[in-house]
Order: C-alpha cells, then structure tokens, then sequence
C-alpha cells in the first residue's frame, strides 16, 4: 500500500495539446531563431561588400595616381622615372 502522493516527472509539458499544436509552436521557435541568424548574415554580407569596395576604389586611385605621375614624367622629358616631390 502506498501512502502519500504519488511522484511523477513531467515528461510531457503540454498533455492536452494536439500535433498541429506542437508543430505551430516549433514552427514558430525556429523562426525565432532564424530572424537573427538572418539578419547577422546581411550585416556580414553588406560589411564584406563595404570593405571589398573600400579597397578596390583605394586600389583603383592608386594606379590612377601612378598612370597620372608617369604621364607628367613623360611630359617633363623623365627617363620613365616619376619624380615625386612632397
């Protein structure tokens, strides 16, 4: 005979919810977390992207700046040496 209450686990939190139920709530636990996945990828992407035009047009102003002193070189009358005064 036992005496007191009888002791059980809850395996099951939501006994009385049916599969469609369950698989809402899932559903909507997942997009919770993929919202922020998202969005820190976009960032990540957009930064990539920010950073890669930062160095090509830093890339592209100094063959510019390269072609530009060649050609006041040559019209100085240089030997294919920039001269370069600061």
């Amino acid at each position: 005979m036992r005496y007191g209450r009888r002791l059980s686990l809850p395996i099951d939190p939501w006994p009385q919810a049916s599969l469609g139920e369950r698989m809402s709530v899932g559903l909507v636990l997942t997009l919770l977390l993929a919202v922020p996945l998202c969005a820190a990828s976009a960032v990540m992407v957009v930064s990539a992207t920010i950073a890669a035009y930062i160095a090509w047009s830093y890339d592209l102003g100094a063959s510019l700046r390269d072609a530009v002193e060649r050609q006041i070189g040559r019209m100085a009358g240089g030997h294919g040496r920039a001269v370069r005064k600061v």
